[in-house]
């Protein structure tokens, strides 16, 4: 197992674990936990691991993942403003 990435935020790391898995990428999140055990949970990242032979897989997805726009259901983007109609 390799680390591919590392997160502040178990909603991140959750979400992109959730589209590697999506994508048939095997993941796991080490430390997870282990952030409540040290008392300061920025101080332990979250790492994002997982077999050595995706790795590069994941991260050419990962890569379109960062540069996908951010769609509302409603279809906007964030910066759109709704139309009047």
């Amino acid at each position: 197992m390799i680390t591919i990435r590392e997160f502040a935020n178990q909603i991140e790391a959750g979400l992109v674990q959730s589209f590697l898995s999506d994508n048939e990428i095997d993941s796991i999140l080490a430390d997870e936990n282990a952030r409540a055990w040290v008392g300061a949970p920025n101080l332990v990242p979250i790492r994002l691991q997982l077999p050595e032979e995706q790795a590069e897989q994941a991260q050419a997805l990962l890569a379109q993942f960062d540069n996908a726009p951010v769609v509302a259901e409603n279809g906007l983007g964030l910066n759109d403003e709704p139309k009047n109609e």
